[in-house]
């Protein structure tokens, strides 16, 4: 009868814990604010490792403002018109195709129209229109090409219009026989090697040398397939059946929408349309390898995650432009947003936008390309649907960040500090400037003879690493200041350990010969001697009735604490938290939550299959098994607030096998209290597990059915107010 009554007492306490627990929502931060009072679209950009794994999208002074908007009138577009492609030439000429009427507007450094090439003429006047055209570059030399998509070639002519030669199909082995060529795009390195993109093409792109000498493929994506797709393809090729093998379609790589060659020759490649946004943006070396941030999705988060945007699919990158310092500049055709990439991946803004509305200036109907001018760091986007570029200039803020950045990544700390501050003190959420100054002052830190100033110095660079959520110059940092703590106080730290040691070896020796019990009541002793005597607990507990219900909950409420505390005290090297987003009750759930459901069903099942253990029995073998994995947190919490992620590689090994031994002991104290084989105690907790997931369902349908129920009724409540 008791059973049934501290049951019935668990089953209260454990619904009430994980209702509070699912109804109490975790406080959240607005991805992006919406300041957008500089200009007119919000710009914004991320924190990384703000909680680990994920980004925080967060607002960004503009880098970049609308310098001007050039119109169809002003590019002399009618209603047929397509722009297709834009390119800046060293010179700062710009040129813009409009592919549909076989137009290319060229356009001075002032961006103020000179010149229309509406056709090529060669040396014999024959005349080659370029009706249906996506590209255009020019190269070192001035020479001009435009990839003739739907007259399958590329025309290489003079600026005025001289045609000087054309690229066909190549006539070649490597050629498949169903290759259809189309190109899409051409560029040009500064050695002459010429690369065209031929839409639909997964092979990569098609390579000429300075001599005009096919050389083949040069890089393609790679088909991403995980075991179990791979798994499928085979089972399935080894039993369909003919008709069904006929059908099946190849998974094949996606094509490459748009590539940039840099001064060293490195590749840069866009594949829009994926449907995946893991490597849309690549850096291939000469032997076509991808180098760049391998693996990193440049997708944009804020607009993945974000409700009010219109649902518009995956993103698709389908344009890039680099500059001198690596800065890498992509346009999303999906959502009309740009955004500038440094070279090792990190976003420094996103902005732009429109979502295919296009009503304000910076805002976009349908992006079809972008170019970069060298010369004065305008940034030049065409829209296809407006027919009109818009061009972007780069602010003073842009400037700063851009050249504090550029210097960071090679190390230039010092250089950078002064741009740094000034970058910090028109933005605060420039999470970048945290870490330029952060490494700065750790390089001060540990290069200046003065040990009062070095010492400010480091402590500084880990507040400011703190802020930026830089771990690395943190760890850095403060294992340098540990180091100097420990220099200067290594006598009395010494003293003080073998003071402890010694105390501590006398009193197990005092101990054991005098057989000395620090611990008088039997029931506490059992519940500290756990992890050195389980066996033989487990047999006291069952047999003499030797636990306590009061130690249980004062195990599992400690449990929780250290849980918690893992996270939010934890050393900051080894923890992310994020106190806007951090939920304790759902922690509370996860341990004494699942404590006490485990507790209930457990009993629940075992009496269906003959098991003798009541239920203060299992609540009481479960909170002392979790015995060894409160221990493990405090060694956790400890340990990471002393030292360094290099010194720290036992932590993981501690933490397993904390885990383990606890499993161990809830396994063979449940078969102890049940007198059950381990065959047995399999079969239950398998059992127990889908008790476990069917209460969780119910709890959360009865969650779910009692807030439609209060919303119907306040519904119903206001409207019959509204009647009087």
């Amino acid at each position: 009868m008791k059973s049934f009554k501290f049951s019935g007492l668990l089953i209260k306490v454990l619904v009430c814990v994980l209702a509070v627990a699912m109804l109490v929502p975790s406080i959240g931060v607005s991805a992006v604010s919406e300041k957008t009072d500089e200009v007119g679209y919000e710009t914004y950009t991320y924190w990384y490792e703000f909680t680990g794994s994920t980004r925080k999208a967060v607002y960004s002074k503009p880098m970049y403002e609308v310098k001007e908007v050039i119109t169809s009138d002003v590019l002399g577009c009618n209603g047929d018109s397509k722009i297709e492609d834009v390119h800046t030439a060293k010179d700062g000429m710009t040129y813009v195709l409009d592919g549909a009427n076989s137009r290319i507007v060229i356009l001075d450094t002032e961006y103020k129209v000179v010149n229309t090439i509406t056709s090529i003429v060669d040396d014999i006047n024959d005349v080659y229109y370029f009706h249906g055209a996506s590209g255009v570059f020019v190269d070192n030399d001035n020479a001009l090409y435009i990839a003739d998509t739907s007259n399958a070639r590329v025309l290489k002519c003079t600026t005025d219009g001289k045609l000087i030669r054309t690229y066909l199909l190549p006539d070649s082995h490597l050629i498949p026989a169903e290759f259809e060529y189309k190109p899409t795009r051409v560029a040009v390195d500064g050695k002459g090697y010429v690369y065209i993109l031929s839409g639909g093409s997964f092979y990569g792109a098609i390579l000429y040398s300075p001599e005009d000498e096919f050389l083949g493929f040069y890089g393609s994506n790679d088909v991403a397939a995980t075991l179990g797709q791979a798994i499928k393809t085979l089972w399935n090729r080894l039993f369909m059946n003919n008709t069904k093998r006929a059908a099946m379609t190849s998974s094949l790589p996606y094509s490459f929408s748009d590539l940039w060659i840099d001064d060293a020759g490195f590749v840069y490649t866009a594949t829009g349309g994926a449907e995946t946004t893991m490597g849309q943006i690549k850096r291939l070396n000469p032997g076509g390898s991808n180098i760049f941030a391998d693996g990193y999705d440049f997708a944009d988060q804020v607009m993945a995650n974000n409700s009010k945007i219109v649902s518009g699919g995956v993103q698709s990158l389908i344009g890039l432009a680099v500059d001198k310092d690596g800065f890498v500049h992509v346009i999303d055709s999906t959502y009309g947003r740009i955004f500038i990439y440094d070279n090792t991946g990190r976003m420094l803004t996103a902005f732009g936008g429109g979502v295919r509305a296009g009503m304000q200036d910076g805002t976009f109907k349908d992006l079809a390309a972008i170019a970069y001018n060298l010369g004065n760091d305008d940034i030049i986007v065409a829209d296809r649907r407006a027919n009109s570029i818009t061009v972007f200039n780069i602010s003073e803020f842009g400037k700063l960040v851009k050249s504090a950045r550029a210097k960071t990544i090679v190390g230039h700390y010092e250089e950078a500090f002064d741009e740094w501050e000034q970058v910090l003190s028109l933005d605060r959420n420039c999470q970048l400037a945290y870490e330029g100054l952060a490494r700065a002052y750790y390089v001060r830190g540990t290069t200046a003879d003065d040990e009062a100033y070095a010492s400010q110095c480091l402590h500084t660079a880990i507040d400011l690493a703190k802020e930026g959520y830089d771990r690395e110059t943190y760890a850095a940092a403060f294992g340098n200041i540990r180091s100097e703590l420990i220099r200067d106080n290594f006598t009395w730290i010494m003293i003080v350990a073998v003071v402890l040691i010694v105390a501590l070896i006398f009193a197990l020796v005092y101990s054991t010969k005098k057989q000395v019990r620090l611990i008088k009541n039997q029931k506490l002793h059992i519940a500290t001697t756990m992890m050195t005597h389980p066996f033989d607990n487990f047999h006291d507990i069952k047999e003499k009735g030797l636990y306590s219900i009061p130690i249980c909950f004062g195990i599992i409420i400690l449990y929780y604490v250290f849980t918690v505390m893992e996270t939010t005290v934890g050393g900051f090297a080894f923890t992310y938290f994020d106190p806007a987003s951090y939920n304790a009750l759902f922690i509370l759930g996860e341990t004494v939550g699942f404590v006490l459901l485990w507790t209930v069903t457990n009993w629940a099942v075992c009496t269906l299959f003959s098991g003798k253990g009541k239920v203060k029995e299992i609540f009481t073998v479960v909170c002392y098994s979790l015995v060894p994995s409160l221990f493990g947190s405090i060694v956790y919490v400890i340990a990471t607030n002393v030292l360094v992620p290099d010194e720290a590689a036992f932590l993981s090994i501690l933490t397993l096998i904390c885990s383990g031994y606890t499993l161990l002991m809830i396994v063979f104290g449940t078969m102890i209290i049940h007198d059950y084989s381990f065959g047995k105690f399999i079969g239950t907790s398998l059992l127990t597990l889908v008790g476990c997931a069917i209460v969780l369902f119910l709890i959360i349908a009865v969650t779910i059915l009692v807030q439609q129920t209060w919303g119907f009724i306040s519904t119903i409540y206001s409207e019959i107010l509204k009647l009087f």
